[in-house]
């Protein structure tokens, strides 16, 4: 009898894991197959812009490149240049490479007549005090090809169908390594080393698995870290941050000027550049930038150290536009942590946080990730019965272990817009039943 009941128990046990088995490789290739296409273009997308930096100046060294000498011009000078060749367009900031062949650029801005802003990117020679050229910051081979990044050239639409995939992606991911995690130790060929041998849909199989496993882990972090830059995930994290106090202060509040006392006039931006730089001498050592008041407002000038370098101290200074008094001078030093996770966010997703061997590994992932979607569509296609879909049964009975309600539930709320589909896919299943 005792023998009867264990045999017993460990069938259902089998029974329940064949289920859970079942439904997994369900949702990988739901998952898989719809995000497959739109995920494709993420990845060889991504995989172009992770070396901007390094290809810009090679495909337009007159824009990027100068010969550096021992004197630079004055900020108030490019000012004057930029106002005779851009006369309608309001100066945002100016730009200074750590780099001292690389020019200094300038953010400007024009209303057009259908009332649309245009934000154009202007470069500089410093030594020299010559314009060297402007772009449309939507314009030219990087920013369109972020765009499809990012929208699929089709607006707020695109960006959400770009989170929706990105995020169902994930999900096939975390189901693929559940399928793929190994049940037997002893064997290697088809779970550590892809076969080479066999039929083809064996080879296929493994090279659409084996490979991506590797790499999985970095795969997911460029994947998690790209939801920053979402609608949905990205904007809940950073209210979410900004409600609990997980950013500065002057990121929330920036500091602001005093009303200008009568007959005083705005320092010249050399002035306040000059303040910063004595109130942090690293603004030179890295890439920084000089924000400008608006005109008409008690904005404060700002300096502000590259914040995609998480590694490095970040000085933030803000200066009264009237006085020169420095109203607040701090270090990456004195962030909330929060504040310290988000700025590894866009270094770990264009591969630059360790350098030049973090990007190889970014764009081996991207392309990896292009390899599975293409491999697992053409599995599905090769042994799909002619005329059907094809898809996995879905499994007989409902016994959900309760980990795996949680862990769904967890999921849904954790990426909203994989919960905000699974409760359309339920509400659609509700209707069906409704109707048959």
């Amino acid at each position: 009898m005792k023998t009867e009941a264990l045999n017993s128990q460990g069938t259902k046990k089998q029974n329940v894991s064949g289920k859970i088995y079942q439904a997994v490789w369900r949702w990988h290739f739901w998952a898989g197959l719809i995000s497959a296409p739109f995920l494709i273009i993420m990845s060889l997308t991504g995989a172009i812009y992770v070396f901007e930096d390094e290809l810009a100046p090679i495909f337009h060294p007159e824009l990027y490149l100068v010969e550096p000498a021992e004197n630079t011009v004055s900020l108030e000078r490019i000012r004057s240049d930029l106002a005779i060749e851009l006369p309608d367009h309001e100066l945002h900031n100016f730009h200074f490479p750590e780099n001292k062949s690389r020019s200094w650029s300038a953010l400007v801005e024009e209303e057009n007549k259908s009332g649309e802003h245009e934000f154009r990117r202007v470069f500089y020679d410093q030594y020299r005090g010559q314009i060297l050229g402007h772009v449309s910051t939507k314009e030219g081979f990087f920013p369109v090809v972020l765009r499809i990044h990012r929208t699929f050239l089709a607006g707020e639409t695109g960006r959400y169908l770009a989170e929706v995939s990105t995020c169902w992606g994930i999900v096939s991911i975390l189901a693929g390594l559940y399928l793929w995690w190994p049940r037997k130790k002893e064997k290697v060929k088809g779970v550590w080393i892809p076969r080479t041998k066999g039929s083809f849909r064996t080879i296929l199989r493994d090279w659409h698995t084996v490979p991506g496993m590797y790499v999985s882990l970095f795969v997911l972090l460029i994947m998690l870290t790209g939801l920053l830059f979402t609608n949905v995930w990205g904007r809940a994290y950073m209210i979410g941050n900004a409600l609990s106090g997980g950013f500065p202060e002057f990121y929330i509040s920036p500091p602001k000027s005093a009303d200008a006392p009568e007959g005083v006039k705005q320092i010249s931006p050399d002035k306040a550049l000059s303040i910063a730089k004595a109130a942090y001498p690293n603004f030179g050592a890295t890439d920084f930038t000089l924000d400008l008041p608006h005109p008409g407002t008690n904005d404060a000038f700002s300096v502000l150290g590259d914040i995609t370098r998480p590694f490095e101290d970040i000085g933030a200074v803000f200066i009264d536009q009237h006085t020169g008094e420095i109203l607040l001078s701090t270090s990456s030093e004195s962030f909330p942590l929060p504040t310290h996770l988000t700025l590894l966010f866009y270094p770990i997703h264009t591969g630059s946080i360790f350098g030049l061997g973090t990007k190889v590994l970014a764009v081996l992932s991207c392309l990896l990730i292009t390899a599975m979607s293409a491999t697992g569509v053409w599995i599905w296609w090769r042994r799909r019965p002619q005329g059907k879909l094809g898809a996995p049964r879905r499994p007989v009975g409902n016994e959900v272990p309760r980990w795996i309600a949680w862990f769904t539930i967890a999921l849904a709320i954790f990426l909203p817009t994989v919960g905000a589909t699974l409760l359309l896919i339920g509400l659609a299943s509700w209707v069906k039943r409704k109707a048959g």
